[in-house]
């Protein structure tokens, strides 16, 4: 069934009118949808009412289709093997050598162009294979950045760890020199209260220990650290 011919609203408005098919996704086909993917998960268009194709996807489509866009032919590519991806990055002469063949080119277009504008089409078809070539050269570079860039993220990411080993290991020279300054601080401090055995307590004894050892503890963390006023 052909379409209706556009209005003339829509074709002297500013910007296009959304395609019809939006006006099938409601609520109501989305949920019969939903029930008749619960029953067929692989459920394709073709299985479809015609209310409700609109809602699926379509397939990709398969290597070597053509279709047209902004009036020309296109085909899909057919993507590459594994084995016909090259491990190494191309000659960059290649690269600069079609480089100034497309500048030679072009001359040449715009010379027939201004003297025998007749001849062009040639002229054209020779710019366009150049275009493709460079192109196709310019694809082969990519498994090669990819590589450069994961290179370049493992090195970063090494790095870091680096750093955090780094800082992790002085704090824990730190710690250390702090348990160790608290160790000869409890030294000094037992012969002091030795002295005074006879005139106070055990119990007292320790709770002027601990006060003591807290205090130098303390003192030694705002050395280290800083004040925490």
């Amino acid at each position: 069934m052909a379409d209706p011919p556009p209005s003339s609203a829509a074709i002297s408005a500013a910007f296009p009118a959304p395609p019809p098919f939006y006006k099938s996704f409601t609520p109501e086909n989305l949920a019969r949808l939903s029930e008749l993917q619960q029953g067929n998960p692989s459920l394709t268009t073709e299985d479809l009412p015609p209310d409700l194709r609109n809602l699926l996807p379509p397939s990709p489509p398969p290597p070597g289709h053509q279709y047209r866009a902004f009036d020309v032919t296109h085909a899909n590519p057919v993507p590459p093997s594994a084995d016909a991806i090259p491990k190494d990055p191309p000659d960059p002469h290649r690269l600069l050598q079609t480089t100034r063949q497309l500048l030679v080119a072009f001359l040449s277009l715009t010379h027939s162009l201004a003297t025998d504008p007749d001849t062009w089409a040639p002229k054209w078809d020779e710019m366009k294979a150049l275009f493709s070539e460079a192109h196709a050269i310019v694809n082969e570079y990519r498994p090669h950045q990819a590589r450069e860039t994961l290179i370049h993220m493992m090195e970063e990411q090494m790095e870091k760890c680096k750093l955090e080993t780094k800082a992790c290991k002085e704090a824990c020279e730190k710690v250390e020199k702090v348990l160790e300054e608290v160790e000869n601080a409890d030294t000094m401090v037992q012969p002091q209260l030795g002295v005074q055995k006879g005139e106070r307590s055990k119990a007292k004894q320790h709770q002027d220990s601990n006060t003591v050892n807290e205090k130098r503890v303390w003192d030694v963390i705002e050395e280290e650290v800083g004040s925490f006023g």
